[in-house]
């Protein structure tokens, strides 16, 4: 008859101690979740926000553009990857010149092109060419013709200019 008493004092000895929780099936569902939220999430196009005092032009393109170089045009000056390349007197000067071709624009797009070679050889990828012009739309025709011949001659032959969408 000891023996039931022995077994209800092993029972009492082993619920004094600490309790440890296994959270290793827990983990389990939280990776599985996690998967497959990541697999769901769509990233389709890119989120732009124009420059500060840029307008965009409004259309009504249907396609979507995805991540590249890209190019801020505003009523005076001229960036690449938020980096001044035309100031205001240079953007005067390009208004007035003969030449397509925008020498200080042409020098920053090539070194960036040379990069992305670099860096699309290096990951075994193709360089795609392509830029993403964001245009204020108060800039005149024979600048935006200026910008885009430059980046073409620049190694960017795949341009993509950024618009409002009118729904």
């Amino acid at each position: 008859m000891a023996l039931p008493r022995a077994g209800r004092q092993a029972r009492r000895n082993r619920s004094e101690g600490d309790a440890k929780l296994n959270i290793t099936s827990m983990m389990d569902m939280f990776t599985i979740i996690l998967v497959f939220l990541l697999k769901s999430f769509s990233t389709q196009g890119q989120l732009i926000t124009p420059a500060e005092g840029l307008t965009l032009p409004a259309s009504s393109i249907e396609r979507t553009t995805g991540q590249a170089l890209s190019v801020k045009i505003s009523r005076n000056q001229i960036a690449v990857e938020d980096a001044l390349v035309v100031d205001k007197q240079d953007y005067e000067a390009i208004t007035e010149q003969k030449d397509f071709m925008i020498q200080s624009l042409y020098e920053v797009l090539q070194k960036h092109a040379g990069e992305a070679r670099k860096s699309a050889e290096l990951f075994g990828k193709e360089f795609s060419g392509e830029i993403t012009i964001q245009g204020d739309v108060e800039i005149p025709y024979n600048v935006l013709t200026r910008i885009m011949y430059t980046c073409g001659q620049a190694g960017y032959p795949v341009m993509n200019l950024i618009v409002y969408r009118k729904d």
